[in-house]
């Protein structure tokens, strides 16, 4: 009864261990992982900017919906006057809700229809942006803001990422050659461990970021600006 006892617990160890190996990645142990970063700086030559619009009534929807459709009207033209392409202008859809306002000299509480849109368009000329802010302003638009873009921006993430890998692979050689070894081929490109090693490109959203970078002199808008694009990879290379 010991005996078979013992091979019961044999054979359940043995079928643990089987499913232990089976779940085991199977990598390569003579690997090197290394980072590489890579950074590219592109002339700003345009403007993104959002405007928002919002219009209120206490009572009467049709009333706040009427002065946002004014607005608009009155937005489209500046925007015509200013010549923006119709490719360049996104905006979200209206919506319209019942807010409840605290009036807070009597505590009381009452409720307002208001009217919400962005409208989001490219100014190709950073040079007019003064004179736009300014337009919108006395035109009665203050909900706004503006970050600098460059129209090579999405061409260059590919460009970027191909250098990041690169400079890993100029690392790897140095690691390889300092330990007496030779490089080999690229096992996986990924930002962390545990990703599956297989070959893909990834862009960081924290790349997306524009980063202005400015110098010194007697006119700010004079100085180029540039977009900051940077990215890290993680590639894993077979060492031999």
């Amino acid at each position: 009864m010991r005996k078979l006892s013992f091979v019961v617990i044999s054979l359940l160890g043995f079928f643990s261990a089987t499913a232990q190996v089976a779940q085991t990645p199977d990598l390569p142990i003579n690997r090197i992982v290394v980072l590489g970063d890579a950074e590219l700086e592109l002339p700003a030559d345009q403007v993104r900017v959002a405007v928002s619009l919002q219009y209120s009534d206490p009572t009467d929807a049709k009333k706040a919906y009427n002065a946002h459709q004014a607005a608009e009207k009155q937005l489209v033209k500046l925007l015509k006057d200013f010549q923006i392409n119709e490719k360049d202008i996104r905006y979200t859809l209206l919506q319209v809700q019942k807010n409840q306002n605290d009036i807070y000299a009597t505590g009381e509480r009452r409720q307002e229809i208001v009217t919400m849109q962005q409208v989001i368009f490219e100014l190709n000329k950073p040079e007019r942006y003064p004179a736009l802010q300014l337009a919108l302003i006395n035109a009665n638009f203050p909900r706004f803001q503006a970050t600098y873009r460059s129209t090579k921006e999405e061409q260059s993430k590919n460009l970027v990422l191909e250098k990041a890998v690169e400079a890993a692979r100029e690392k790897a050689v140095l690691l390889a050659k300092a330990s007496g070894r030779t490089l080999g081929s690229v096992l996986s490109v990924r930002d962390t461990e545990e990703t599956d090693p297989v070959l893909q490109k990834r862009y960081s959203m924290d790349a997306l970021n524009e980063v202005v970078r400015v110098g010194y002199g007697s006119n700010l808008l004079d100085i180029p600006q540039t977009i900051r694009i940077p990215a890290q990879v993680k590639v894993t290379f077979e060492l031999k």
